[in-house]
């Protein structure tokens, strides 16, 4: 059936839609054109075969009454179009009714002609009129504002994706031609615009010829892309098949850019809480104390290792300055200038200075101070390190005393050692040229035993100096005045064998001296007599197997008998090497003297027994 009237393509896009009830009459009622949902719904396909039937006719007694009175309202002066809600229509009779906005015909001189009745049915009772705003709900007027709001844009397909119509507000938006628009050319903003497969989607959706929703690019003037919220609404034709679909768009690029916005915010802020909770575990493993203030130099975290350093906590330290903490009576005031002043001026600090630990002890730190800006360059605070540097410190203080020590070590070596060592080669050139008597000799090797001493006293003095410990007791003494039988002397030096015997001989002659020149042969006297009483004198180089070599073996026996190392070796090393073994009970330097032996408290069994 053909519209009677003329008709705008507002009234084609909602004719062809053929989502609501539209029924034309003239200025009688007499039924001139229905809509396919019409004739299907409200059976009306026979008023193609009659030339009149008045739409009155069709309705109760009350609805009839009603839709005469707002006939009259529609035309008055100046009327806008009514609304009527109608129960049953013919043998048609709706839960809810049907929801019609009717609107008058008029001529080209303004006369009325006819009424235009666009209705809907309504899914829940009201008693009021019809949401326009529903997207299935579009009565005439409302169509005509929505295809003429410069917001929405609004395209109709046929079944074959081709378009038949687009508003004028696609032509501006796009700056597009009507050739560029109709028939499937309008797809190409789309194709070329959107994401591959965003795209597909789009294509897919409408193959499915049911209602759906898409966001979606499109390309604009200049190739710009904007964000498109796609409304597709299916068609249905006259037999309840599927006929195209109307397209209404929504510019949404401005939503959809502050929602991408708002996701790299969230995602950087995801990082930002990643990288704080790596710096976080990085700093709590550090060695380095670690402060971030605020923008008023106000402590707001401190990691554990600045607890260790001053042994301020956490909660004593938040909302406090750096210098109110830990700074102390001797902390120079120049250093909290430069503290204070780099948090006026807003620049770095670096330097050593004196702190104080919460205990009130003094501590040396490297002390780093910066700013802190963020991706604006806007000042957000503070970043403070402190190293504990108070062993570096300390070691400056010792090198400044070895510095003294070498000075005085120098001063040993230049004058004492050396003034006694000329003087004995002064003295041995002397014999050579003295009357070969002895009176003379005897004087003579009295100055040199007395040089002698005095070098021997200087290297002790200088071997104290360099800190090697030459103590003679290395651990308890448990074997000291000990009873003895025997002395075992193991040397591979044989001079200096006789000279020690003739020395121990001299102190100790009722004590039994054996003497050995190889470890293997005094550890075979040894073990051949494990019951005798005796303390060893042992060397430590020996050019086969030396004394550790001895000390090893002898500790395998569980002799009862004490040790003594006597050896010319000063080397610290071998002194603290030596208090590995527990029968060792004294470090003695070479060569042995009376005055040493007689240290040893050493007391013969033979002695005892006679007394």
């Amino acid at each position: 059936m053909q519209y009677p009237y003329s008709l705008d393509s507002t009234l084609l896009v909602l004719i062809q839609a053929n989502l609501q009830f539209i029924i034309s009459t003239d200025i009688l009622g007499n039924i001139n054109y229905c809509n396919d949902k019409s004739a299907r719904q409200l059976k009306l396909d026979f008023v193609q075969h009659q030339n009149s039937l008045k739409l009155p006719n069709l309705l109760c007694d009350s609805d009839r009454i009603l839709f005469r009175k707002t006939l009259l309202k529609c035309m008055e002066e100046n009327a806008k179009a009514q609304t009527l809600h109608i129960q049953r229509i013919g043998d048609i009779t709706f839960q809810f009714g049907i929801q019609f906005v009717i609107a008058l015909i008029e001529d080209e001189s303004q006369g009325p002609i006819g009424f235009l009745l666009i209705g809907q049915e309504l899914s829940k009772p009201v008693d009021h009129p019809v949401d326009l705003n529903k997207k299935d709900s579009l009565p005439y007027e409302d169509l005509k504002i929505l295809l003429g709001n410069k917001q929405i844009m609004v395209w109709m397909l046929d079944r074959d994706q081709h378009c038949k119509y687009a508003n004028e507000t696609i032509y501006s938006r796009f700056k597009s031609s009507h050739l560029q628009e109709l028939e499937k050319a309008f797809l190409n903003r789309f194709r070329l615009s959107a994401l591959p497969e965003t795209y597909q989607n789009f294509l897919q959706y409408l193959n499915e010829q049911k209602e759906f929703s898409i966001e979606i690019n499109a390309n604009t003037v200049g190739d710009q892309k904007i964000w498109l919220q796609i409304l597709g609404i299916p068609r249905i034709n006259n037999n309840g098949f599927f006929d195209g679909y109307i397209l209404y768009g929504t510019d949404i690029s401005v939503i959809h850019d502050a929602a991408n916005s708002m996701k790299k915010q969230t995602e950087l802020i995801g990082i930002l809480n990643k990288e704080y909770t790596k710096f976080k575990k990085i700093a709590s493993i550090s060695n380095q104390g670690i402060i971030i203030t605020d923008t008023i130099n106000h402590i707001t975290w401190m990691n554990d290792a600045m607890n260790n350093i001053t042994g301020f906590g956490m909660k004593e330290t938040v909302g406090k300055q750096d210098f109110q903490i830990f700074c102390g009576p001797e902390t120079k005031e120049s250093d909290i200038s430069a503290i204070k002043t780099s948090v006026c001026d807003l620049t770095s600090l670096h330097k050593e200075m004196l702190l104080y630990h919460k205990s009130g002890k003094k501590i040396w730190v490297e002390f780093i101070k910066e700013p802190i800006y963020d991706e604006n360059n806007k000042f957000c605070g503070f970043f403070i390190i402190l190293n504990d540097i108070q062993i570096k410190k300390i070691s400056e203080k010792e090198i400044a005393q070895q510095i003294l020590t070498l000075k005085k070590m120098s001063l040993i070596t230049s004058h004492e050692i050396r003034h006694e060592f000329t003087k004995i080669m002064q003295v041995t050139q002397t014999i050579k040229l003295q009357d070969q008597n002895i009176e003379t000799y005897q004087k003579l090797l009295e100055e040199i035993e007395r040089s002698t001493e005095r070098v021997n006293k200087a290297i002790f003095e200088l071997n104290d100096h360099i800190n090697f410990a030459t103590s003679n007791t290395l651990s308890i003494d448990a074997y000291l005045n000990q009873e003895i039988e025997e002395i075992v002397l193991i040397d591979d030096d044989k001079l200096v064998n006789e000279m020690n015997q003739m020395v121990i001989k001299t102190v100790h002659p009722d004590i039994q001296v054996k003497v050995f020149d190889d470890v293997d042969y005094a550890l075979s006297h040894i073990i051949a007599n494990p019951d005798t009483r005796r303390k060893t004198f042992v060397d430590l180089n020996f050019p086969y197997k030396s004394g550790w070599f001895f000390l090893d073996e002898y500790q395998k026996l569980s002799q009862p008998g004490s040790v003594i190392l006597l050896t010319s070796s000063l080397q610290q090393e071998d002194i603290d090497y030596s208090k590995q073994y527990p029968f060792i009970t004294h470090y003695m330097t070479k060569p042995l003297n009376m005055a040493q032996l007689k240290e040893l408290n050493i007391q013969s069994i033979h002695r005892k027994q006679i007394v």
